[in-house]
């Protein structure tokens, strides 16, 4: 059998696939996330989230908020301030009334780590 290089094979041409590494993740942004990952780190916040995202107008009077939940008022306002503090939740007063709604830039930002092809997700492949 002939071939091109003599040991009995024909050379293939191969395509390596250079991926863009992503960006490392800055100091400052990294505090920012760890920031966001602890104030959403319970299962509370993150019905309470879900709560003022889906309920009309996208905002949430905790008079509502409370009729959901089975806790007093003050562990549920810690719940919000949490939220509030780390920047997710926008609180608004209207009378005797707290009005909350979601501040959406942090949620975008924790969604560009966590993205396939973000700097925390760069693989398809299963880890």
């Amino acid at each position: 059998m002939a071939t091109e290089n003599g040991r009995g094979r024909k050379p293939m041409p191969i395509t390596l696939l250079m991926a863009e590494p992503a960006a490392a993740v800055d100091l400052n942004e990294a505090e920012r996330a760890a920031k966001l990952f602890k104030a959403l780190a319970d299962p509370i916040r993150i019905r309470l989230l879900s709560l003022v995202r889906y309920s009309p107008g996208g905002e949430a009077c905790f008079c509502d908020l409370a009729e959901e939940f089975d806790m007093p008022q003050p562990t549920l306002s810690h719940h919000l301030r949490v939220l509030v503090t780390a920047g997710i939740l926008d609180r608004t007063r209207r009378g005797t009334w707290s009005w909350y709604s979601i501040l959406p830039e942090p949620l975008r930002s924790l969604e560009t780590l966590l993205r396939t092809g973000g700097p925390l997700a760069d693989r398809t492949a299963p880890l």
